[in-house]
């Protein structure tokens, strides 16, 4: 019962730091940034996490990189249009039979 209170304590505590730092655009820009923030602290005191800075601190980095604040080596993600229509050729190339011939664009569209 004593752990339940102490996670409990320390949520409290890392949420109320964390929050101060987000700025209002991020607020703005993403409505659901409390969300977001809950789940990476919850994920944080699953994983035994126990120092209420360091737990606030890491969930604004998972937050930043969610919603794209930080610069870094990672690709940007891709727009879900160009992903579906990735997605789709690479299944049609999949679903061809062993030893056939590729099929011409006019066989697609329907």
């Amino acid at each position: 019962m004593a752990r339940i209170a102490q996670n409990i304590e320390r949520y409290n505590e890392a949420y109320r730091l964390a929050w101060k730092h987000i700025s209002e655009r991020q607020k703005r820009e993403y409505p659901n940034v409390a969300m977001l923030l809950h789940d990476a602290i919850r994920r944080q005191l699953k994983e035994g996490a126990v120092e209420p800075l360091f737990i606030a601190a890491e969930s604004l980095k998972n937050i930043e990189k969610l919603s794209n604040q930080i610069d870094s080596d990672e690709e940007p993600p891709v727009p879900a249009a160009d992903r579906n229509n990735r997605l789709r050729s690479s299944l049609r190339f999949a679903a061809w039979p062993v030893g056939s011939k590729a099929k011409k664009k006019r066989d697609y569209i329907k």
